[in-house]
Parts: C-alpha cells; sequence; structure tokens
C-alpha cells in the first residue's frame, strides 16, 4: 500500500485516508467478515446520509489502494464480498513506513535530529534510544 496523500492536522486513520474512507475500513475491522456493498451501507447509513453508489465508489478505491481486497460471488447475484487486506496494526505500521521512509528518503538528517530530540525529552524514550542504539552498534538488527 502506498499513500497518495497524507493529512497531518487528522488524527487516527483519517491521517492517512479520507473520512469516508476512514468509517469503512473501522467498519471491516469491527464486522471481522467480509461484507457486501449493501451490507457496508446498511451499516455506515446509521450514522451518516451517503448513497449506496458512493459507498460502491468508496471500496473500490480501497480495494485499488491494496487496503482491502474483494471476491466476485454469485450466490443471490453477482456481487463482491470485501475483507481487510491489513489489520489495524499492520496498516498503522504501513503508513508509519510510509510517512517515515519519505521524511527519512527526503529529509534524513533533520528528520532523525527531530525524532532524537523529540524522544530524549522523556527518561521512557531515552531508555529506548539507547536500546536501540545498542543494538546498531552491536550488529543485532532489530
Amino acid at each position: 500500500m502506498k499513500l497518495q496523500a497524507v493529512y497531518p492536522t487528522k488524527r487516527d486513520l483519517r491521517f492517512a485516508l479520507g473520512d469516508l474512507e476512514a468509517a469503512l475500513v473501522e467498519e471491516f475491522w469491527r464486522a471481522q467478515r467480509p461484507l457486501s456493498v449493501k451490507e457496508f451501507h446498511e451499516k455506515i447509513s446509521r450514522t451518516r446520509a451517503v448513497a449506496v453508489t458512493t459507498v460502491a465508489t468508496i471500496l473500490d478505491r480501497l480495494y485499488a489502494k491494496r487496503i482491502l481486497s474483494r471476491k466476485l460471488v454469485s450466490e443471490g447475484g453477482p456481487h463482491y464480498l470485501y475483507s481487510p487486506r491489513l489489520s489495524e496494526d499492520e496498516f498503522k505500521h504501513t503508513v508509519v513506513n510510509n510517512v517515515m521512509g519519505a521524511l527519512l528518503d527526503g529529509f534524513n538528517e533533520v528528520t532523525v535530529a527531530y525524532l532524537t530530540a523529540k524522544m530524549a525529552e522523556t527518561p521512557g524514550d531515552r531508555r529506548i534510544i539507547s536500546k536501540y542504539l545498542r543494538r546498531l552498534r552491536t550488529g543485532s538488527g532489530k
């Protein structure tokens, strides 16, 4: 999954997804089973007014972004069942990898300096920095 854009002023999933995209992805994680466009529309329309075609478009976008997978089923008429490709934790790690990778590629020294200064503000964070620096020095990786 490659991020198209990030929204630094937003929190939670909306940092990397639009509002409706985030709501649909969260609904997937709650459902813990594949859902059709119709089922998603029923769930999401309880909290916001949205057309079924809009839900279908957003689900297709999430599929194109490789956040969701889909399977064509013929039972009850042909339709897709969507399911998450990533768990919530995997999604968050992917977002961090995308953002931090881009920052390190473009602004390596500034990014490292910022993170070090920010993390040095508390003793717990200083211990984390020390732990990873020791691992780097000994070559033990992660």
